[in-house]
């Protein structure tokens, strides 16, 4: 039909054209084309933060399809917080049981960044106790108790009809 446009046909087609092989490649051969362009020149290429940022997601994703889902499903759970010139980035994580997964890979996970983003990154791992206790996820138990104590629907069919919430 004439009405009918897929506008979200485009994130399918770029999210395809980022992870293909061949444009890994060639992003791999202008990067040490680019090193060795710098390394003559004097320079070093060295990691810019945002832009690693920027490409984040697509490492998650690139991660989980290459059949490391459980090292991605940790990753969801951490930021980069900072990249030094000398290639270190650390990644932070919120949640304790990630960040101790996340460390007895840490090789895995080194080589699988290095390789994404093409440069040659150090991994420091770091667990942020204060993000994780704010971040604290409830329980279904937590949640409908919460909510038997202040939902006012909740309340009165509970008061009303003797009811409880049960899971």
């Amino acid at each position: 039909m004439p009405g009918d446009y897929d506008l979200g046909s485009w994130q399918k087609k770029l999210s395809g054209f980022a992870s293909n092989p061949a444009v890994q490649q060639l992003r791999v051969n202008a990067v040490s084309e680019n090193q060795g362009e710098a390394s003559v020149a004097g320079l070093d290429r060295t990691a810019d933060l945002d832009t690693l940022k920027v490409e984040w997601r697509q490492f998650l994703e690139h991660i989980s399809r290459k059949t490391q889902n459980f090292m991605a499903t940790h990753l969801q759970s951490c930021e980069l917080k900072a990249c030094s010139p000398s290639g270190v980035l650390d990644i932070v994580c919120c949640r304790k049981f990630s960040y101790e997964e996340l460390l007895q890979d840490v090789a895995i996970l080194q080589k699988e960044v290095s390789e994404f983003y093409a440069l040659p990154l150090k991994l420091r791992i770091i667990y942020d106790a204060e993000k994780d206790a704010c971040t604290k996820e409830k329980t279904v138990f937590t949640i409908f108790q919460e909510l038997a104590e202040k939902n006012d629907v909740i309340r009165f069919l509970i008061t009303e009809f003797g009811g409880e919430l049960v899971y």
